[in-house]
């Protein structure tokens, strides 16, 4: 018997030694990838001052979630996730960040998700705000900048083991490497559908991913937008406006992104998207990574 209990010890420190260096590795790999440096932009946007870009702004932070959703309801920072296994995300208070940065550091960290230093963010959708025009990113960057300080939570990122061990085998990414395995959406079909590309790319690929086709994440799984084409322009509509589908169930994020965020949309920018999105043609099937 006490021969037995040796081995059953010497097995269980074994195995304990295993996990250790496990662990240690993914550590080490993940942390890799969270210190990898890129080539910093100094890409000049101008940030007009008037009232009227301002309003403007603001519409456009809005539809985009920087404002009145990820960041808060008035951009003073929200725990987007908080689970220790897989970690803490705490979106940045945004009335702090833009009296941090300057334009051009604040323009690099929405468009390509690149600190300072060049070390890129996770989980904000530069892999979406890559393909803002200049002019809406600098009326986004002065509505943020018009605002007054708010008090909220402070930044905080804690990675738990399941988020180190999905960055260290690549199912988990950083802004910047979704960004550099990003490809162009299919091209308009039509006149009409132009601007609701634009808006594909800028808006509904935050939940969506880049190429539309449905993305799952700890927090949430969205659809295929190849959906729409079961829509009619009306009920299309109404879900923009209220978050309510075909079928008429409750939807969680989507019911929330729409009443707060999407209803902004104007009648033509909503008409337009359904135009691109109607049409949007089959793609082919994801290669395994």
């Amino acid at each position: 018997m006490k021969r037995l209990l040796r081995w059953v010890g010497i097995g269980l420190g074994a195995l304990l030694g295993l996990l250790v260096i496990a662990l240690a590795v993914i550590y080490a790999l993940s942390q890799r990838t969270l210190n990898q440096r890129y080539p910093v932009p100094q890409t000049t946007i101008d940030v007009p001052g008037d009232a009227a870009a301002i309003a403007a702004g603001q519409r456009l932070a809005t539809i985009s979630g920087c404002y009145a959703s990820c960041h808060g309801r008035r951009a003073e920072g929200a725990v987007l996730f908080d689970e220790p296994i897989i970690g803490r995300l705490v979106a940045p208070n945004l009335t702090a960040s833009v009296r941090k940065y300057s334009d051009v550091e604040l323009a690099n960290i929405i468009r390509h998700g690149l600190r300072p230093d060049g070390r890129s963010v996770i989980v904000m959708p530069s892999e979406a705000f890559v393909f803002l025009r200049d002019a809406d990113l600098g009326r986004i960057m002065a509505f943020l900048r018009s605002l007054p300080p708010s008090e909220g939570p402070g930044p905080s990122v804690a990675l738990g083991p399941l988020a180190r061990l999905g960055l260290a085998t690549g199912q988990y990414k950083t802004a910047a490497q979704l960004i550099a395995e990003t490809v162009p959406l299919p091209v308009a079909a039509n006149p009409d559908a132009l601007s609701g590309r634009y808006l594909a790319q800028t808006v509904c690929a935050h939940c969506h991913g880049t190429d539309l086709r449905g993305r799952t994440t700890p927090a949430y799984s969205s659809p295929n937008l190849q959906i729409v084409a079961a829509y009619s322009p009306e009920t299309f509509a109404r879900l923009m406006r209220t978050g309510v589908p075909l079928g008429g169930q409750k939807l969680g994020l989507m019911r929330e992104e729409a009443q707060l965020n999407l209803a902004l949309l104007t009648d033509a920018e909503i008409a337009s998207l359904y135009s691109y999105l109607h049409t949007l043609p089959d793609a082919p099937p994801r290669q395994p990574t």
